[in-house]
């Protein structure tokens, strides 16, 4: 690194975001209308709240859905489209189809029946049965506020909320009277130490922390079982998803490497479940796992009905592969003093808050990045430190808002308001960013847009696409179904155009997989085919060769 000799290099400034930029050139620095602050409230009490508080497979969303059967109509929600998608085919296999419907940001199915299942975002306000799973994601940072939302204000004469026992100070917050049931596993868990890939038995799974690790494990459990391993992981398609749950589960595969996609909702008959990594990559920095994510990821061993008991252990025998088996040990056990005399991994007692558009008071998109900092900074200041309400995280919100409207000032195309707001609560990740830019401009009825969806609807495109590309087809179809409900017909986007590209891109997917597993390319290096580190491409002997090489002076 070259330096000025004799001078202070200058310092490095956080370049400005575009929104922030705009808003600087017309003066926006903060809104000029006053902001609103409003808690969700309900002006109806229901008729009773039961917490079914406990670890995995412990029967607690079993009771639940039997309630909401023998009352007949409410809400199951959910945090996840998969979860969602479970639930619905559950009660649809109880209830009947005709009785059950399925509401998520990407599908609609039976939405007027009885009984619905979807995620918590598109949960209604009012019912007669309320079934909140999972609801400790009340704190989650950037989605928590939709359970937030329900639990304050939704009106039901029955809510029924689910989650670990670690929630308990949060459901005690919100619903100080609440009847609190608590549940055991059903099947015992049982320490059983390293365990290598030659002696797997079926009913096995195998746990990594990313795509890359979970190939280069199951090219390994391919040549002991051929033919006879899944593979799950979270870019994976819901439907690649679902052929390989389904694999394991007939007893087509023996064995399932995963990544922890494991631990939000995926049942699996599993017995035997041993990690390969205690540490795993969180977005900032390599880390070692959190003992609440290793007992949640673990109790999915022992399936109730498929088996009397689970065994969790760890992989041995893969060299990169290096698990610490003190670490899974003790976090099979919970530490953490709750309430009542009871123990968890943690203390999840707080819910988080997001402005609605009402909120902001705002006539103009350019309006919201400002308004949105502001309403966070008022929302902060009135609710207190010693409250159990917090703000949700504004970061997605102005991160999509930037793409939005660099996106139609490059375009020169204008938008209101209020789609905007549409726009940027999209159901998409950051970076899906370009992506949710080309949909604002071509609701904005730019031309060169709206080409470009239909580009994209195309599932031609993906004949010669590789692993990566069909994954993110999988995911730009989920956007696609989201956008054609929000905005139907514009762009020739249509949910039946958007699910054929799923289903094109899931399969491209799964072709991939198995190509990779039967001749492993991912853990291999390559120049001599030997076992390496799946984020390495050469093994350690052909990199010092080739340094040693490069190293090496010319012939003259």
């Amino acid at each position: 690194m070259s330096q000025r000799s004799g001078k202070t290099p200058p310092r490095k400034t956080k370049r400005p975001s575009r929104s922030q930029r705009y808003a600087a050139r017309e003066g926006l620095h903060r809104p000029a209308v006053e902001l609103t602050v409003s808690l969700p409230q309900r002006q109806t009490e229901p008729e009773s709240v039961v917490a079914h508080l406990g670890p995995t497979n412990s029967g607690k969303t079993h009771d639940a859905l039997q309630f909401l059967s023998e009352v007949g109509r409410g809400v199951y929600a959910a945090p996840l489209r998969m979860l969602a998608q479970e639930g619905h085919r559950r009660l649809g296999e109880r209830l009947g189809a005709d009785r059950v419907g399925l509401v998520t940001g990407e599908e609609r199915i039976n939405e007027h029946a009885p009984i619905v299942c979807c995620t918590a975002e598109m949960a209604p306000m009012r019912g007669e049965v309320l079934v909140l799973d999972e609801v400790q994601w009340a704190e989650d940072e950037e989605r928590g506020s939709a359970w937030t939302r329900l639990m304050l204000g939704a009106e039901y004469r029955h809510i029924l909320l689910l989650g670990a026992v670690e929630a308990l100070p949060l459901v005690e917050n919100a619903f100080p009277e609440a009847e609190i049931k608590f549940f055991e596993r059903k099947a015992p868990l049982d320490w059983i130490g390293g365990r290598s890939i030659e002696g797997l038995r079926p009913g096995s799974v195998v746990v990594a922390f990313s795509r890359k690790a979970v190939l280069a494990l199951a090219g390994e459990v391919n040549l002991r079982h051929p033919d006879r391993v899944a593979v799950l992981y979270g870019a994976m398609p819901l439907s690649s998803r679902r052929e390989e749950i389904e694999r394991f589960t007939s007893g087509r595969a023996d064995v399932c490497v995963a990544t922890d996609v494991l631990g939000h909702g995926v049942n699996l008959p599993c017995e035997t479940l041993l990690f390969a990594e205690t540490t795993k990559f969180d977005g900032e920095s390599r880390r070692s796992l959190e003992p609440w994510e290793i007992a949640q990821i673990a109790g999915r061993a022992g399936r109730f009905g498929f088996h009397e008991k689970g065994h969790v252990g760890v992989l041995t025998g893969i060299p990169w592969a290096k698990p610490d088996p003190a670490l899974v040990r003790d976090a099979l056990t919970p530490t953490v003093e709750l309430p009542g005399g009871h123990r968890g991994y943690r203390i999840v007692d707080t819910g988080r808050l997001r402005p609605q558009l009402s909120d902001l008071n705002v006539s103009t998109p350019e309006e919201l990045a400002p308004a949105l900092r502001a309403w966070r900074n008022v929302a902060l200041s009135l609710i207190g430190a010693d409250s159990w309400l917090t703000v949700e995280s504004i970061a997605p919100l102005l991160a999509r808002l930037d793409a939005v409207l660099e996106s139609l000032r490059r375009h020169r195309r204008k938008l209101d308001v209020e789609t905007v707001w549409k726009l940027i609560n999209a159901p998409i990740d950051e970076d899906d960013g370009p992506l949710l830019g080309e949909l604002a401009a071509a609701v904005a009825r730019d031309s060169g847009a709206q080409q470009q969806l239909r580009w994209l609807l195309d599932p031609g495109r993906l004949t010669e696409a590789s692993l990566e590309e069909a994954e993110l087809a999988a995911r730009q179809a989920a956007i696609l179904r989201w956008f054609a409900l929000q905005f139907e017909g514009v762009g020739g986007v249509t949910l039946e155009k958007a699910a054929l590209l799923e289903e094109a891109a899931a399969l491209a997917v799964i072709e991939h997989l198995r190509a990779e597993i039967e001749s492993p390319t991912i853990g291999r290096c390559r120049s001599c085919g030997a076992v390496t580190a799946p984020w390495a491409t050469l093994c350690d002997r052909c990199f010092q060769a080739r340094g040693y090489r490069e190293r090496r002076p010319r012939a003259r």
